[in-house]
């Protein structure tokens, strides 16, 4: 396995884990806020987050199968 192949596995595994970490913030303030509209907007943001994340781990077993 080249270096890039590395670098690139542990870019994913970092972003993923950043949009993860994000999603879990955004949560925590979507529960303290009243506006109902709002909060339903940022949950569908979270599970946007969350879905990326994950495709991005796929990618990322994607690699680890090629390398």
């Amino acid at each position: 396995m080249t270096r890039a192949v590395r670098d690139c596995r542990k870019l994913l595994d970092t972003i993923a884990m950043n949009n993860e970490d994000a999603a879990i913030a955004v949560m925590k303030a979507a529960e303290r806020i009243g506006d109902a509209h709002l909060k339903q907007q940022l949950l569908e943001i979270i599970q946007r987050m969350h879905q990326d994340a994950a495709d991005l781990r796929t990618l990322r077993e994607r690699i680890d199968q090629r390398a």
